[in-house]
């Protein structure tokens, strides 16, 4: 919608040019004006500003400003009036964007939307998170608003661009642009902007990594590394690769891998793995779970829960729903 708008909006700019030509150039055929007198005697002609004619019209040209007169003015005042229009609707639309984001907290900002903003965009979409993209090109940004997503077009660098963002309550950052630098500035505006943001960044080349760790990133991916590896493991454990492609990136089947935090109201906090019998009440499998930071794969029965854990789980998306609430989550 939005796309057709802008199209009507320029078709109707290059209209109003064509009849400011048309006219200029039949004074400057017929009369012999030159350029300037020729344009401002449309312009007093179209617009009915009912200025006096710059030099005495001949009956040729007192002939073609009637006509000038009669498809000109109402030509110009219909497009006007579709400008204007147009207008108040854009205003309209990217007011109502801004009130959208505005509401946003616990939400993702992710910064570019080229192939691999876009796919983390269709990511967040699946899983429901909550994010607004920051592109600079228009082009790309009106890619985005067709896709039904929430945009700011400008420089995620900027801090004025990320505050519109509102960085300040955001979770987390996904800085996606295919240079290294930028992605370095975008990182660290944002910790400036938010201490506790969570920041993950692409990176093209890995000398750009520990540059990117020192100024705030969590993580940070080589999508070539990352290509490479599972190219290799596509090859030397396909069955495994073929297992973790449907967990992850296949939302049609029903297995999915999720990530749940223990909050306050959860009956799981102080039980030991082997007590709270979570595979028995959910149906679901606990794969890992973070404590304190530290990352323990294949826990043990006697691993006590506390309150901020994080469970790596697989199972249904009901058995998954089922443990969210164990965990005391409010809605599943």
């Amino acid at each position: 919608m939005l796309d057709s708008t802008l199209k009507t909006f320029i078709t109707h700019i290059c209209k109003l040019i064509g009849l400011f030509a048309f006219g200029t150039a039949g004074f400057m055929l017929i009369e012999h004006w030159n350029f300037l007198d020729s344009l401002f005697m449309t312009v007093i002609t179209v617009t009915t500003v009912g200025y006096t004619e710059v030099h005495e019209l001949s009956q040729a040209g007192m002939i073609f400003d009637i006509v000038l007169i009669i498809v000109g003015v109402g030509l110009f005042l219909t497009i006007i009036g579709d400008i204007i229009s147009i207008s108040l609707e854009l205003n309209v639309f990217k007011g109502r964007t801004m009130r959208k984001i505005v509401k946003l907290t616990d939400h993702q900002i992710i910064c570019g939307y080229g192939r691999t903003g876009q796919q983390v965009a269709e990511s967040f979409q699946l899983n429901r998170v909550p994010f607004v993209v920051i592109e600079l090109s228009s082009i790309g940004a009106q890619t985005a608003r067709d896709r039904g997503i929430l945009v700011i077009e400008g420089d995620a660098s900027s801090d004025d661009v990320l505050r519109e963002a509102q960085i300040e309550r955001a979770k987390g950052i996904v800085c996606a642009l295919p240079d290294d630098t930028q992605n370095t500035f975008i990182a660290l505006s944002a910790r400036g902007l938010n201490e506790k943001v969570d920041i993950v960044s692409r990176a093209a080349n890995p000398g750009s990594e520990s540059k990117l760790r020192r100024v705030g990133a969590r993580m940070v991916i080589s999508p070539y590394v990352i290509c490479g590896q599972r190219l290799a493991a596509a090859v030397t454990h396909p069955l495994v690769t073929q297992f973790l492609e449907v967990v992850m990136h296949t939302p049609e089947q029903d297995l999915r891998m999720e990530q749940v935090k223990l909050e306050g109201p959860s009956q799981l906090i102080g039980q030991t793995l082997k007590d709270a019998n979570i595979k028995q009440t959910s149906g679901a499998m606990i794969l890992a779970v973070n404590q304190s930071g530290k990352l323990i794969t294949n826990p043990p029965p006697d691993l006590k829960f506390c309150l901020g854990d994080e469970l790596i789980a697989l199972g249904a998306q009901d058995e998954l729903n089922r443990l969210a609430v164990l965990a005391g989550r409010t809605e599943s």
